[in-house]
């Protein structure tokens, strides 16, 4: 990962937001909440400080069905957090740990193949969308 200190504004100021949030969050929420902060960027160069941020290894981009990315910050172990999304309200219930670390560890032996990245997404209903 890089240091935070060769970021340029634009790429600290989404960081900044996605540090405070614990759900995933688009190029037009994070702009939105810069345009009404002491630090407005505008929405071409949150896009272009996301693209740059999921390239260097500091984000996650996740799909939530909806033809939008959205994106949260990767965890200080630099894997994939993984996910349960409901398809009606679109919640997302992050897993506490990686339920196919086995699995990895074994295809990469099986196959003489080195692992970079995997990511697990369960699409569903909520609980509160059933009831």
């Amino acid at each position: 990962m890089t240091s935070s200190s060769h970021f340029t504004r634009a790429q600290k100021a989404v960081l900044s937001v996605l540090e405070r949030r614990s759900s995933p969050l688009s190029a037009q929420g994070i702009f939105i909440e810069l345009r009404e902060s002491e630090r407005p960027i505008g929405l071409a160069s949150v896009y272009r400080a996301l693209e740059f941020l999921k390239n260097e290894g500091q984000l996650q981009q996740i799909d939530l069905g909806d033809n939008q990315a959205y994106y949260q910050m990767l965890p200080s172990d630099g894997h994939s957090r993984h996910h349960l999304i409901c398809t009606n309200c679109r919640k997302v219930l992050p897993l506490p740990s990686c339920p196919v670390e086995a699995l990895e560890q074994q295809l990469s032996k099986q196959y003489d193949f080195t692992i970079e990245r995997h990511v697990l997404t369960f699409y569903g209903i909520c609980l509160e969308c059933r009831a």
